[in-house]
């Protein structure tokens, strides 16, 4: 649960196509165990639906990452265009219960017909951040690795192949002759 939520009751009181525009900044938001999304601020368009409301995003914020080649932490821009679903769990007028959406792992309005942005804000930024995160400073840095072998030398390995890439060895022998 985060504290950027919105109150779309009288959204949902209204006839599909219903619009509010709203406007949020919050100071951190925590995307998991160790990263943290800081200085989050955008705005959200929310448009009734048949079954809830669809949310519009904008969002800015920065995560510290580490970087992969220096291992020293960097901040990170992060900026997201998303929308997205959320489906009401009780009916605005009636207060009874509505069925569960079919779609796997919707996002869903609570019972105070409250829509929890900062939990769709943190999926959404999960998926944005790089898997192998590069720091600016060594972002145009071309990558050079050696590999050094001690005390074994091409003679060495020739003699421990296993049986089964016998014929591997052989055609290679072969492409080297040609």
């Amino acid at each position: 649960m985060s504290t950027i939520k919105f109150n779309v009751a009288q959204l949902l009181r209204e006839m599909i196509g219903g619009r509010r525009d709203y406007t949020f900044s919050e100071a951190k938001l925590p995307l998991d165990d160790q990263l943290v999304l800081r200085d989050i601020s955008g705005e959200v368009r929310f448009t009734r639906t048949a079954t809830g409301v669809y949310a519009q995003v904008r969002a800015r914020g920065t995560v510290e990452l580490i970087c992969v080649r220096s291992l020293e932490p960097f901040d990170h821009a992060v900026e997201l265009d998303f929308s997205d679903q959320f489906h009401s769990v009780v009916d605005v007028m009636t207060g009874a219960g509505v069925p569960e959406p079919m779609e796997d792992d919707p996002y869903l309005l609570n019972e105070l017909h409250m829509a929890d942005i900062g939990e769709a804000l943190r999926d959404y930024t999960l998926l944005e951040l790089p898997i192998s995160p590069v720091s600016p400073a060594y972002r145009d840095q071309p990558v050079r690795y050696t590999v050094h072998s001690e005390g074994i030398g091409d003679e060495a390995t020739d003699e421990i192949v296993d049986s089964r890439f016998e014929a591997l060895k052989a055609w290679a022998a072969q492409q080297k002759n040609k």
